[in-house]
């Protein structure tokens, strides 16, 4: 995957700790790829190599956290001040590697730049997308990083407010009890030993961080689809042909207004019928499709992103 660029609206603090975090992943992210809590499994092993500098920042080392990658060995390493690379080693060869960078652009407002890199044996599958231009093949690529990344803005931003109204230090803040929380631990005492615990204009985050609501917090076009030409572009071609099928529709419905004034047989009136259906419900498709390139508020439904699934509780007797 090329290299993916989004500007969001939460701070450098939090969008770093959460790299840091593996064990959110099978909660916040269920229902993404193989994440469910039913398949998380305890990190064995979690510990910090080396020492903690202000040049080479830190190196973590943990094991796995579901059972598809619980035989895995994870590396996590830190480059000041902005640079985190993990790589996943499978036992199999395979191995994965996630390049991301947390540049601060202003305050409660960070870049996050990232690529994904899978290394070993893979067959790419040819699939009917292979068919479209390449630029709206990369954007369609792009729409599907939106849930994960949804889920974790909707918990950073609340961390963000919490912690700005409780106004404590991140040691009283926080409540870290697992072996899992040493990776945000050793990130935070980086920032307070190297790096003033924090971006100069985040000393006093009651003041710099503010609530926003959800068109703002789940608002695409400003968060990516406007730096991206693909994603652009991509925008420009479903509008054009959101447009021919619009008006595709409205000659069909003609075309079967008019046989059946001329007395034409049934079936040709119902076919023409039955190809304006499919050309408006074509159309309603293209345009639900190039709105998700604008927010990830649905256009019907209620404006939630899916963050924990509701389960039965489980009986203690």
């Amino acid at each position: 995957m090329d290299w993916h660029m989004t500007e969001v609206p939460v701070g450098y603090t939090v969008s770093v700790e959460s790299t840091f975090d593996p064990s959110h992943a099978q909660y916040l992210h269920e229902g993404s790829g193989y994440f469910s809590p039913e398949k998380a499994v305890p990190i064995k092993e979690f510990s910090l190599v080396g020492e903690i500098s202000a040049d080479a920042g830190f190196h973590l080392k943990h094991s796995g956290y579901n059972l598809l990658n619980k035989d895995m060995e994870a590396n996590r390493n830190f480059l000041p001040p902005c640079a985190n690379t993990t790589i996943y080693r499978y036992a199999n060869g395979k191995n994965h590697i996630f390049q991301l960078y947390f540049v601060p652009t202003k305050p409660g407002q960070c870049r996050h730049i990232g690529k994904f890199i899978t290394e070993g044996n893979t067959v790419k599958k040819k699939s009917w997308s292979s068919l479209l231009p390449n630029y709206l093949q990369i954007g369609l690529k792009h729409l599907l990083t939106y849930k994960l990344s949804d889920q974790d803005l909707t918990v950073m931003h609340s961390q963000e407010m919490i912690e700005a109204s409780l106004n404590e230090k991140w040691q009283k803040a926080y409540f870290m009890p697992s072996p899992a929380d040493l990776g945000i631990v050793t990130f935070r005492k980086w920032l307070d030993e190297f790096a003033g615990g924090a971006p100069n204009w985040q000393d006093n985050i009651g003041t710099t961080v503010k609530d926003i609501n959800n068109e703002q917090l789940y608002d695409r076009w400003h968060r990516h689809t406007k730096f991206c030409p693909n994603c652009r572009r991509s925008v420009i071609f479903l509008d054009k042909i959101y447009t021919i099928l619009q008006r595709l529709t409205g000659l069909l419905a003609l075309l079967a207004l008019a046989l059946i004034i001329i007395g034409i047989p049934a079936k040709f009136t119902l076919v023409a019928t039955i190809l304006s259906i499919i050309s408006l419900l074509g159309s309603y498709f293209i345009d639900n499709l190039k709105q998700q390139f604008f927010t990830s508020i649905p256009q019907r439904g209620l404006p939630i992103v899916k963050v924990y699934a509701d389960r039965p509780k489980k009986s203690l007797s």
